[in-house]
């Protein structure tokens, strides 16, 4: 039998659904081939992840070996079920029951020697011609009392430890049929080395375990300072594992990585393209749709939604992002937060409005990822002077790259919105044209002027068939800024204890050929 050995765990990779346990220490070994067992392994480490190194020598062969085995009685302190609970209340009260039964046997003992002692003074007494009957009457009678109660107490205690005994044979007797021993599986590695010189060593032992997740998170807070304001970002990693062994003291890193995730070049099948001629009807039409489409970039504009994501959104290239200290972190399946890094970046805010979505006005901060690393996506607590404001979702942004989060709601600004639609149809032509009016009620409740901003939306035509117009006469109080995309953007100031209305209007003008609108 292999002498056993037991390596503490100093490094852990996390990955996305698992972790990479690395666990190293100093052996001494004789020159030559020698086996080794290195114990402690999780029961859940993965066979075929093994990986065994030796400095100054070799690892002729190494596998993991699981024996199940006993727990002695007392390394169970508290019974673990409710019937082993029972039993230990009965076994107690079996004992406090023979106590008692002894104790009234003793006291028993002591009276019947007493009614003997009375019995031979009276013989004693009359012999000398002492003769005293009433005296010997009260005698008696009162050790023959105190015999009479203390038998009947005798009696009691014998019934009731008769009882506590046989429901405690009862009870062992279900815990024979219905429970084993308590049994712990211990893993270990079976390793075969081999050292020239022998001496001591170092042995490192790698393996994957299931049962270790991470997840990103953030807190950003918004602070002001001279001149403007700045966002302070935390980044911390969410660690849960129930592995069955502790991470006490560790290097830990994580890692974005999938080493299991398979790949395999796609199958190739024929696609065969045919040429026809198009029918007159199809000549005369051109079918078009309105759809919605998402903005897709990262940072600011960011459109890709985390909760869509089952996994970690590293951006298509693996990262890995360490702790800056050693962490120790218990098997019991809780969340444990260890910070990764932080940054502070100068930031402009404002006012943002979007009445298409929530009549809220919201506080929108802009600033530059300053980080040492990119920024996973992932929840972001929001922080401002006056404390917790809300969470929200952080897009992937990669270094230098500008990032927009809004900062909660402001309570006193609210945007009313109305949509009305009119169609008209050029009776020759054929031409129709679909009106938009869009009307903004925008009111100020506080007792302090606001600057904001709103942003509203119009379609986008793809083809010439289709035209989308701004109607300027109609659009007020200001002629909005669109952008490529069709977000409209009006700047506006909001007096104290006021009500403003902004009207928006376009048309959406298709020929008859046009189906589908």
């Amino acid at each position: 039998m292999s002498p056993p050995v037991t390596l503490p765990v100093v490094k852990v990779t996390v990955l996305e659904d698992r972790a990479l346990v690395e666990r190293r220490g100093e052996v001494t070994l004789p020159p030559g081939p020698h086996p080794l067992r290195v114990e402690g392994l999780s029961p859940l480490a993965v066979d075929r992840s093994l990986q065994v190194s030796l400095s100054g020598g070799t690892v002729i062969g190494a596998h993991v070996s699981r024996t199940w085995k006993e727990q002695p009685p007392e390394g169970l302190r508290e019974p673990t079920t409710a019937l082993g609970r029972r039993m230990d209340a009965l076994e107690e009260a079996v004992r406090i029951a023979a106590g008692d039964v002894l104790r009234q046997e003793a006291r028993l003992g002591v009276e019947n020697a007493a009614r003997q002692d009375v019995l031979r003074a009276i013989s004693e007494e009359a012999g000398a011609g002492k003769a005293a009957p009433d005296t010997w009457h009260q005698h008696l009678a009162l050790v023959r009392t105190e015999v009479t109660a203390t038998e009947e107490a005798l009696r009691q205690a014998r019934k009731r430890e008769a009882r506590v005994q046989q429901e405690l044979a009862e009870a062992q007797n279900a815990q024979a049929h219905g429970e084993q021993p308590e049994k712990k599986l211990l893993t270990s590695a079976q390793v075969e080395v081999n050292h020239p010189t022998g001496g001591t060593v170092t042995l490192t032992v790698a393996y994957l375990v299931p049962c270790a997740v991470w997840r990103p998170a953030y807190r950003a807070t918004l602070r002001p300072q001279e001149g403007g304001e700045r966002v302070t970002l935390e980044c911390e990693a969410v660690v849960w594992q129930r592995t069955e062994e502790d991470w006490t003291n560790v290097e830990l890193a994580f890692s974005t990585a999938r080493p299991t995730l398979g790949a395999s070049p796609p199958r190739l099948e024929e696609d065969r393209l045919f040429l026809r001629e198009k029918t007159v009807q199809e000549k005369q039409t051109v079918e078009v749709s309105v759809r919605e489409e998402a903005i897709q970039s990262t940072g600011e504009g960011g459109a890709r939604r985390t909760e869509e994501m089952p996994g970690l959104d590293d951006g298509g290239e693996a990262l890995t992002l360490k702790a800056p200290h050693r962490v120790t972190l218990p098997s019991d399946g809780a969340p444990h937060r260890v910070p990764l890094f932080q940054f502070t970046a100068p930031a402009t805010s404002e006012l943002v409005g979007t009445p298409e979505h929530s009549p809220l006005v919201h506080r929108v901060a802009r600033f530059e990822n300053k980080g040492p690393s990119v920024l996973l996506a992932g929840p972001v607590d929001l922080v401002r002077t006056s404390g917790y404001v809300g969470r929200a979702q952080l897009a992937f942004a990669g270094v230098g790259e500008r990032l927009k989060l809004g900062f909660g709601s402001e309570d006193t600004l609210r945007i009313s919105r109305q949509v009305e639609t009119k169609l008209d149809t050029n009776r020759l032509t054929g031409r129709r044209v679909r009106t938009h009016f869009v009307k903004l009620f925008l009111s100020n409740t506080g007792t302090q002027a606001e600057t904001l901003a709103i942003e509203e939306r119009m379609p986008v035509s793809e083809v010439e068939a289709v035209e989308v117009e701004l109607l300027k006469d109609k659009t007020k109080p200001a002629l909005p800024k669109v952008n490529a995309d069709g977000i409209a953007r009006f700047e506006l100031s909001a007096p104290p204890r006021s009500q403003q209305t902004v009207d928006f209007t376009y048309t959406v003008s298709s020929s008859s050929k046009v189906a589908g609108l």
